[in-house]
């Protein structure tokens, strides 16, 4: 029979902690699988404990595991959380895995296609520098590029910097550019809250009519509000926006505040998109069947995985909703997507996050010419997703103190 052997992990700081699971399996030639997880405190950890219960079980039967995992984790919180983080990175090991097996790209497992291609979405950062977090959302200069760092731009300089980038990305080839409405200067460790002035609206308002000006009518237009404000003050801001046609406004109010998205939803017209801080199909089913929203946006990094990004995009298909994944991993979460979105018929656009990483294109043995152009992404027809990490220019962007897949493991 064939099963799992071995389960480990590695780490790459690029500007998120790219976190890698590996499932080796009994399969002849030695073969494996990988995967990504959205970033958590702990996640190696995690993935570690979890490997105790899949070693020596047979990886073809994938939502079977996935649902051996939940139940093993029930009380430790596997509604939801970074239990599901370290879950959804394991079960897209395992689908590589099955396809290396059985000879397969993983679209074809997931049902075949509807298109041949994914569009995506450039998130351009707050000011078009890189940015790089740890995984408490905390500024973390990168061992190998500290000063690419944004570094105290003024209102003004963010402005400008963020229209000459949003014109440069499109010249490049985007058809699609998301940038940031936070505060200049803030981070995600106020214990307060963050509210709304009439001259901090005034400032986002000033910003998107900067990057609409700067790129026109022909590239879509995201903002994204990370889930810091409240109802009442996103309101101000989303009917100022309305002239500037956005793609959407992102997480204007936190995951909770259904009540909050349901007064935004109803009183303007510009888009409301959410969901990547949300996990599995009953985490979404709120948003879904009672219309709080206008997109829907899972990480499929931490969903719950693949599978369950397609049933939740299942559930959107049948109420007339797009499905927009967002995506802030490397090539193996971005091919791991894209994967997904082909053979969805209400994919949107799928999210890019990665374009100022120096190394991106090289993480991937023979690099991302085949199958990525600025804007687009095609999943490959190999098996599995197509791709295998270029073990040597991961192990020199690794984690300071992380393993490599180590194999004393397991």
């Amino acid at each position: 029979m064939p099963h799992i052997t071995r389960i480990a992990t590695a780490v790459v700081q690029a500007n998120f902690q790219w976190t890698y699971v590996r499932i080796y399996s009994n399969a002849a030639g030695g073969l494996y699988g990988t995967g990504e997880c959205f970033f958590a405190p702990g996640l190696c950890q995690i993935i570690e404990a979890l490997s105790e219960i899949l070693i020596g079980e047979d990886f073809n039967h994938i939502e079977k595991l996935v649902e051996k995992m939940r139940w093993a984790a029930s009380g430790a919180g596997s509604q939801a959380g970074i239990v599901w983080n370290a879950i959804s990175g394991i079960e897209a090991a395992l689908w590589d895995l099955k396809g290396k097996y059985l000879g397969v790209p993983v679209w074809q497992l997931l049902g075949g296609k509807f298109r041949e291609e994914v569009r995506l979405y450039l998130d351009c950062h707050a000011a078009g520098a890189l940015e790089c977090l740890s995984p408490l959302l905390q500024p973390t200069p990168p061992m190998w590029d500290a000063e690419r760092l944004t570094t105290n731009l003024s209102r003004e300089d963010i402005i400008r910097a963020s229209a000459d980038r949003a014109k440069h990305m499109s010249d490049f080839g985007y058809t699609a550019l998301k940038f940031d409405l936070d505060l200049p200067g803030s981070t995600f460790d106020s214990p307060s809250g963050y509210a709304l002035r009439a001259k901090d609206i005034d400032w986002m308002v000033s910003l998107t009519c900067a990057l609409r000006e700067a790129v026109g009518p022909e590239v879509d237009l995201a903002m994204d509000a990370h889930w810091r404000y409240r109802a009442n003050d996103m309101l101000h801001v989303a009917k100022a926006l309305e002239p500037y046609r956005l793609l959407w406004l992102e997480d204007p109010v936190p995951p909770h505040d259904e009540q909050g998205l349901r007064y935004l939803r109803h009183q303007t017209a510009t888009p409301v998109a959410t969901g990547e801080n949300l996990q599995l199909r009953q985490g979404f089913w709120n948003l879904i069947v009672n219309d709080l929203c206008d997109v829907i946006t899972p990480d499929l990094q931490k969903a719950g995985g693949l599978a369950e990004g397609k049933k939740i995009a299942d559930m959107c298909a049948a109420v007339n909703k797009p499905f927009a994944p967002h995506m802030i991993g490397s090539p193996v979460a971005l091919m791991a997507s894209a994967h997904v979105g082909v053979t969805i018929p209400n994919l949107l656009v799928c999210e890019f996050h990665a374009h100022d990483v120096p190394f991106f294109h090289d993480l991937v043995e023979g690099g991302t010419e085949a199958w990525f152009r600025p804007g687009w992404v095609k999943p490959l027809d190999g098996p599995g997703f197509g791709i295998e990490l270029n073990e040597r220019v991961g192990e020199r962007y690794q984690l300071a103190g992380s393993t490599w897949f180590d194999e004393r493991r397991g």
